[in-house]
């Protein structure tokens, strides 16, 4: 429902797809999370049993800049040079602030829409999250 969501939208770029996270160490039990992505950024949502309850999480990520990373190690130079490398146009800024905003959007009204249809009320505590 959420995947079908966020593709009639239509936004660029964005892209949908299942990943899984360990629940702890190599040998545990694996969660299965929706990853919705748009370069550098990341939503994680899962919903899953918890005992005879159910859940519903969300988390936000965004990507390291890798060469920005390295850079910075340099003596004298590195520090000044990645934060050059890490500061963002007023677009990306703006893109970045739209994916956030609408796809947080989206995720509230499905996680509504599901506790409506198992009957509960609206939890006003999601919209002002």
């Amino acid at each position: 429902m959420l995947r079908d969501m966020i593709v009639e939208y239509q936004y660029p770029d964005v892209k949908c797809g299942l990943t899984n996270f360990k629940e702890a160490g190599l040998l545990s039990s694996s969660r299965e999370y929706l990853r919705i992505s748009r370069g550098r950024y990341n939503y994680f949502v899962c919903a899953s049993p918890f005992g005879k309850s159910f859940f519903i999480s969300w988390w936000f990520q965004e990507d390291a800049h890798t060469a920005a990373n390295l850079v910075e190690k340099v003596p004298l130079i590195g520090k000044a040079t990645a934060q050059r490398m890490e500061s963002k146009t007023f677009y990306q800024l703006d893109t970045e602030l739209m994916f956030k905003t609408a796809i947080t959007s989206i995720i509230k009204t499905a996680v509504n829409k599901v506790m409506s249809d198992k009957g509960f009320r609206k939890d006003t505590q999601i919209d002002n999250q």
